[in-house]
């Protein structure tokens, strides 16, 4: 019997790309960006500012419970989720930056 050999096929197509900075039009809420400033020494300056971008766009209810859950992950290692999936794909990329920061990784079970 003859071994058939597997063959990978790439396609390519090339894309436009139209950039657009909406940062200005989003607002973050005072009492939330004071949270994340709360993570202090525990976080470098640069994650806080990533942090801070990124929960440009969220209502100002959701940002004040991610700034919480960051401050429990930061202090106490406590993964929390929210089941909006656009906010938990934030904080889990959020936890795993704050995580090699603080020199550890973890997995969720």
């Amino acid at each position: 019997m003859a071994k058939k050999k597997n063959k990978t096929v790439s396609l390519e197509t090339e894309v436009k790309v139209i950039k657009q900075d909406l940062r200005s039009e989003q607002e973050m809420d005072d009492e939330a960006e004071s949270w994340v400033r709360f993570l202090g020494s525990k976080i470098s300056e640069g994650l806080r500012e990533v942090i801070t971008e990124m929960m440009l766009g969220f209502t100002k209810k959701m940002q004040m419970e991610m700034a919480d859950d960051l401050i429990e992950f930061t202090y106490g290692h406590v993964v929390h989720t929210t089941g909006c999936w656009s906010a938990d794909a934030m904080l889990l990329s959020c936890y795993k930056w704050i995580a090699e920061e603080q020199g550890f990784s973890f997995k969720i079970k």
